[in-house]
C-alpha cells in the first residue's frame, strides 16, 4: 500500500513509514523486545516475517493487529527468510536452505 517497513537491528526493533508523508507510523520493539538485531524482512499478505539474527528466529508480525508471534527457530542467526516461486528460503550463518 502506502507503506514502507524497516528494521533497526542497534534498537531492536521495526518501524513502518507512512511514504507520502514519510512520518514514522508506528514502531514494535525496542530494548526489551522479542526482536534481537532484525535484520531482513518479508511481508507477505498481512504478514509481516522479521529475521531475527541475535535469538536466531524468524517472528510473524499481523500487520492487521500487530501481534507478535514466533514462526521458526533456528538456534543460529538468520538473514533473510522469504517466500519465491513455491519455495520458502533462509539465509542463515551455516548457509541457504529450502525449507
Amino acid at each position: 500500500g502506502n507503506s514502507l517497513w524497516a528494521s533497526f537491528p542497534n534498537s531492536d526493533c521495526v518501524a513502518k513509514f507512512n511514504i507520502g508523508t514519510m512520518r514514522e507510523e508506528l514502531r514494535i520493539g525496542g530494548k526489551s523486545s522479542a526482536f534481537s538485531r532484525p535484520e531482513g524482512l518479508f511481508l507477505e499478505g498481512d504478514k509481516l516475517y522479521v529475521c531475527s539474527e541475535g535469538n536466531g528466529k524468524v517472528w510473524e508480525v499481523n500487520t492487521n493487529n500487530y501481534a507478535v508471534l514466533e514462526h521458526m527457530d533456528f538456534g543460529e542467526p538468520v538473514h533473510q527468510y522469504l517466500k519465491v516461486g513455491g519455495f520458502t528460503l533462509a539465509r542463515l550463518d551455516s548457509g541457504v536452505y529450502k525449507l
